[in-house]
């Protein structure tokens, strides 16, 4: 049976890929919880700036993420509760919290690092090759995934 969404064409791109997205940050925290990582897939982007510039402001993640401020204000807050990140006050401006990973924050990212690498090669071995349009290309990927899903390309690469 065909996909519906694949029937509307190019009125349905958005919504495929919500769903691709969806599907991916879903089977991405499969691996997650398999490996007793207690980390969220949506934190990622905003955890992994706050890892690549070692400390980071909410501006700072804004401009390379171009999210809203509250967007990360809330993703923020969610990585303190598990206190994964913290802030301090800027010295030179009060008013601003530069965040950095905590003691746990570090280890966590560490624990992640080779999953992190799987899940890149495995996402690249489904998207990697050659297409004449955005809509087949997406077909393709969509199709790959249900041959055999991203969770288990990435298990069986990680054993």
């Amino acid at each position: 049976m065909k996909d519906q969404f694949q029937q509307y064409g190019e009125l349905g791109l958005g919504s495929r890929l919500k769903r691709l997205s969806e599907y991916m940050m879903k089977e991405i925290q499969m691996i997650y919880i398999k490996y007793e990582i207690d980390f969220d897939s949506y934190l990622f982007p905003v955890f992994k700036v706050i890892i690549d510039q070692n400390i980071a402001t909410t501006t700072d993640i804004q401009e390379k993420l171009k999210y809203t401020q509250p967007a990360i204000t809330q993703i923020l807050k969610k990585l303190m509760a598990r206190k994964l990140v913290d802030y301090k006050i800027d010295a030179s401006d009060k008013r601003k919290k530069v965040f950095q990973l905590t003691k746990k924050g570090k280890k966590t990212h560490q624990d992640m690092i080779p999953l992190w690498k799987v899940f890149d090669q495995q996402v690249k071995n489904v998207t990697t090759f050659n297409s004449t349009n955005l809509m087949d290309h997406l077909t393709v990927v969509e199709n790959k995934f249900i041959e055999k899903s991203l969770s288990k390309r990435i298990l069986e690469n990680l054993k």
